[in-house]
């Protein structure tokens, strides 16, 4: 019998990860592939467990070593029945029974959650938020993410939709979005949501630096507008300290409803590093009210493109103690 390992699957809707962790949360490999979502949801099960079996099959690895497989995947979803009601960028995915699907193909223990949550779980496991006892974690990707994990266990809430944080509404009659509600978090401070109002107010005839790059018809995203906030561009420090500040009052609204002792900012917007943190503390600590000292550390995700792959093998550790 060799080192107990754990299988994590991270499927995105652009790439699919998958890798072997350890007990611990080390990553022994990991392989990567683009997902090629619009194949259907056939074709990118079958790649997920061929990665599996070449994981497996390359380092040697004996399948009554593997405790099981963990998949963060996006939602919703039934963590409880193991099925994708439906997946916004990953097209066909309704009611895809894919734990189930990934059990049959692998003969691992299979559990399948949101993407935002196994993140979540990375971070408290062995990221930002070891050694904490409660930690929520914002994933700043197209969209906003995130996840509640109190003494080890993932919050799920009795739909199994709980932390669908990116649509707290933080403006009444605010901003439409695709949820189908107006004013969400995500509408103000997600990547996309900046990137795309960016392009809206140069299309309007404002002056940037980023000017030339939409006239030549270069896409940029949410890094190029740091970048620019942080070489004095006028309309790009406004879009950014305004993503901030909608940041700290989702902070604000994290805080009151969850009172954690780690607030982590994770996914790609987190790269600006201390661009980001240091303007949402400013705002939080003028916007957090006053009357008791609960404020949560706020800080960046310490695992990047890795929390996903993490998070999923550690929610099969999870299940082998039944938590």
């Amino acid at each position: 019998m060799g080192q107990k390992l754990a299988v994590g699957i991270d499927l995105g809707g652009t790439n699919c990860s998958v890798a072997l962790v350890t007990e611990n949360g080390e990553i022994v490999r990991k392989l990567a592939r683009r997902t090629e979502a619009a194949r259907g949801p056939e074709p990118v099960i079958s790649d997920m467990a061929d990665m599996v079996d070449e994981l497996v099959t390359t380092e040697h690895v004996s399948r009554d070593d593997i405790v099981g497989l963990g998949i963060g995947a996006p939602g919703p979803l039934s963590h409880r029945d193991g099925i994708i009601f439906r997946a916004g960028n990953l097209p066909g995915w309704e009611n895809v029974r894919l734990r189930r699907a990934l059990l049959e193909r692998t003969g691992l223990p299979t559990v399948l959650d949101n993407d935002a949550n196994a993140a979540a779980l990375a971070e408290y496991w062995v990221g930002a938020g070891k050694g904490v006892r409660q930690l929520v974690a914002l994933t700043l990707g197209t969209g906003i993410g995130a996840g509640v994990v109190s003494d080890g266990v993932v919050f799920r809430g009795h739909f199994e939709n709980a932390a669908e944080l990116g649509h707290m509404i933080v403006v009444a009659r605010g901003r439409p979005c695709p949820c189908g509600q107006s004013g969400c978090l995500e509408q103000y401070a997600a990547p996309g949501a900046i990137t795309r109002h960016c392009k809206e107010r140069l299309e309007n005839g404002e002056k940037s630096t980023l000017s030339e790059a939409l006239g030549n018809g270069e896409h940029f995203g949410s890094r190029a507008i740091a970048d620019a906030a942080q070489a004095g561009d006028r309309l790009a420090m406004e879009l950014w300290d305004e993503a901030c500040f909608f940041l700290a009052v989702g902070c604000v609204n994290v805080q009151h409803a969850f009172n954690p002792q780690t607030l982590v900012l994770a996914g790609g917007m987190s790269q600006a590093g201390d661009f980001l943190l240091s303007r949402v503390k400013e705002h939080f600590s003028k916007i957090s009210w006053s009357l008791h000292n609960d404020a949560p550390e706020i800080t960046i995700s310490v695992l990047g493109n890795s929390a996903g792959v993490i998070g999923a093998a550690g929610l099969a550790w999870a299940a082998r103690e039944g938590v």
